[in-house]
């Protein structure tokens, strides 16, 4: 299991749908002590400082795995760092491991926007009117009417926009909302310097519940095995982050047409698509593949489909395993990140104080930093935070802390904002 800097949910849900089921569970680390680690379901642990930035860190401790194991173990990717991390030291390993990963080739067009919008041409697939930028001059003819404002931008690659220099809330975003053209001059002067890497892209006219989400696994011979659909209620940050607050549902008409979706492009393996319905005319447009686990997969387990199971099932040449009884109407709820959420929602008026806490007492939610049944990664939090609160308290008073470079910021920081969702 790797875990990257930044992205502790999907490789903390990942260990938990894994281990519940008996499977020894590895986690690769690149910091000391992501969630994860203190799982009750991790049974071991291997730090690799910074692996997403030097793969051939990675390399190694997967071969030295596979030795002491004596078999090929299955990796999974849980962020889009990682991913690129493995997808760089697939060919050096052969068959040295097994990834939980569909054709690396059609992985590596996923990942990188530019190249999916390629893809998306060839396909006929449902996305919004793309752009990519690669220019100063194309800056111009988009504000003439290419795209209406608002549009969204997004980095062609998860890191590309990762640069000293580049506005903190521009470097960590998954995606922007421009509103004027000055602003989106502001941002293409910022990224020109590092090649821009910038996909615009036409807005969906709807409100953040008008966001969905589809996890489905299709086995090597084709044929959808699991499929599930969660909306997002709540985003961290909100109108164009992750689900912080996501129900499950049945939507057979967006399930059918994820399916369609992968089968065109011959998919096989676990996906996550993310969708967007649009308010007015209630077309479901496509906005972007993420071949792995999504962050908040572990809703599609208490929903009776263990995505992780069956991809290691797979991996492994096992028979696949009975299947479980589908349950619909669960939440999911990331703590941590809505309450940060939440702050702005109240703020912009969309949101209550009160109906926020009938959210932490709604039965059937799925909790992801406190389930009762595993409550070592939140402790492991809450320690860290007193901890965090003590050394402040013990600085003097005048002294001031330097401000972290970007640098550091990139390499270092466990901050869940650095999220590649």
């Amino acid at each position: 299991m790797l875990a990257c800097a930044g992205a502790p949910e999907g490789d903390l849900n990942a260990v938990r749908s894994l281990g519940e089921r008996g499977i020894t569970v590895i986690v690769i680390g690149e910091y000391a002590q992501p969630p994860s680690r203190h799982s009750r379901h991790c049974t071991g642990f291997r730090h690799v400082p910074n692996f997403t930035r030097h793969p051939k860190r990675l390399a190694r401790v997967l071969r030295e795995i596979e030795a002491e194991h004596g078999a090929a173990p299955v990796v999974f990717p849980t962020a889009d760092p990682d991913l690129q991390a493995l997808l760089e030291v697939l060919p050096d390993l052969g068959e040295r491991i097994r990834p939980a990963l569909a054709a690396p080739d059609l992985v590596a067009k996923l990942v990188d926007k530019a190249r999916f919008d390629d893809l998306v041409r060839q396909h006929d697939l449902p996305v919004p009117r793309t752009l990519r930028i690669e220019r100063m001059a194309q800056i111009e003819d988009i504000i003439a009417g290419e795209i209406a404002f608002p549009m969204i931008v997004k980095p062609a690659q998860p890191v590309a926009w990762q640069h000293p220099g580049v506005e903190p809330a521009v470097a960590r975003a998954k995606a922007v909302v421009v509103e004027t053209p000055e602003r989106l001059r502001e941002i293409a002067r910022m990224l020109a310097p590092h090649g821009f890497h910038i996909i615009a892209q036409e807005y969906v006219p709807g409100g953040d519940v008008e966001h969905f989400t589809v996890d489905v696994y299709i086995g090597p011979d084709g044929a959808v095995r699991a499929s599930s659909c969660g909306r997002k209620l709540r985003h961290d940050p909100p109108h164009v982050g992750s689900g912080s607050y996501c129900e499950n549902l049945r939507l057979p008409e967006l399930e059918q047409l994820a399916a369609e979706v992968l089968t065109r492009i011959g998919y096989r393996g676990v996906a996550n698509l993310d969708f967007k319905r649009h308010a007015l005319t209630g077309a479901y447009k496509l906005l972007e593949i993420n071949p792995r686990l999504s962050q908040w997969h572990i809703l599609t387990t208490r929903c009776g489909m263990n995505l992780p199971e069956m991809a290691w099932r797979d991996a492994c040449g096992l028979p696949a395993a009975a299947p479980s009884k589908r349950r619909t109407g669960l939440r999911y709820l990331n703590e941590k990140c809505d309450f940060r959420a939440v702050r702005q929602y109240v703020r912009e008026g969309e949101l209550s104080w009160s109906r926020y806490l009938g959210t932490l007492l709604r039965p059937g939610t799925v909790r992801q930093l406190a389930p009762m049944d595993d409550l070592g990664p939140a402790l492991h939090l809450t320690r860290d935070w007193f901890a965090q609160k003590l050394i402040r308290r013990a600085r003097p008073a005048r002294q001031t802390a330097p401000r972290p470079s970007m640098q550091t910021i990139f390499e270092e920081a466990e901050d869940p904002a650095f999220k590649g969702r």
